[in-house]
């Protein structure tokens, strides 16, 4: 009868165990490290990502806060104080065209509209968290409370804005005041003599309801001086971001 032997097997020692041990150890380690060595990657990927589409959002956007500065706002003081100048010197009668020009023009509104990609950014607590520098994420900020600032008051002369409209329907005929927005919609700035039609009427030739325009063009006239402000310090903000961007992050 044979008698089955089973197979010896040898114990391990402790320190083959302990090997296993650190091997299993850095395995684990070196795995946890490279995935976070991958994230930290695609993390300042998506960072310039960011801050790419920041610097190109923020130059338009000085684009228009400059010709908001230096054209739009300058020559929209300019034809109020024309609007003046005419009611004050000329007759109603006989020089329809030339008042409503002035007129019309002093309520020609051109509106800025804070850079999008910098809003959402701010909104977004993940989005903004991808930017690691501190000074770039400081600035965004102060930048952050210009543009709240400026919302806050462009929400106040919108009313006011509103306001003037309402008034100008009271003094000028509808149907020339649509073909006036016509014209304004072509051109997408200020009216020029040949834009105004030849048989514009006025609804009214009473020149005290035109003195009282003029005292509602007034007040909008001593606001965007201080919406002018507004619009220096978004300047300002963009341009230390875009000098920030360029310094940080070595991009042109």
């Amino acid at each position: 009868m044979e008698v089955h032997h089973h197979p010896h097997v040898a114990k391990k020692s402790f320190k083959e165990y302990l090997l296993e041990f650190i091997m299993i150890f850095l395995a684990v380690t070196l795995g946890f490290f490279a995935e976070s060595l991958r994230e930290h990657i695609a993390d300042k990927k998506k960072e310039k990502q960011i801050i790419l589409a920041l610097k190109k959002d923020l130059e338009k956007d000085t684009i228009r806060l400059h010709h908001l500065i230096d054209d739009y706002i300058p020559t929209f003081h300019s034809w109020i104080d024309s609007s003046h100048n005419e009611i004050d010197s000329l007759p109603l009668k006989g020089n329809e065209r030339k008042i409503c020009k002035s007129l019309f023009n002093s309520t020609y509104w051109e509106l800025y509209t804070p850079p999008a990609i910098a809003q959402s950014t701010l909104k977004d607590p993940f989005t903004f968290n991808l930017i690691k520098n501190e000074q770039v994420k400081t600035e965004m900020l102060n930048y952050n409370a210009n543009l709240n600032n400026f919302i806050m008051y462009s929400e106040f002369l919108s009313g006011l804005r509103h306001s003037i409209d309402t008034s100008f329907v009271s003094l000028v005929n509808r149907q020339d005041i649509r073909k006036l927005l016509d014209r304004l919609a072509i051109n997408n700035y200020f009216l020029n003599d040949s834009d105004i039609p030849n048989s514009v009427q006025f609804k009214t030739y009473d020149k005290a309801m035109f003195k009282n325009f003029l005292t509602k063009l007034d007040q909008i006239d001593f606001k965007t001086k201080d919406l002018l402000s507004f619009y220096r310090d978004i300047l300002n903000g963009d341009i230390q971001l875009l000098r920030l961007f360029r310094d940080q992050y070595h991009i042109n």
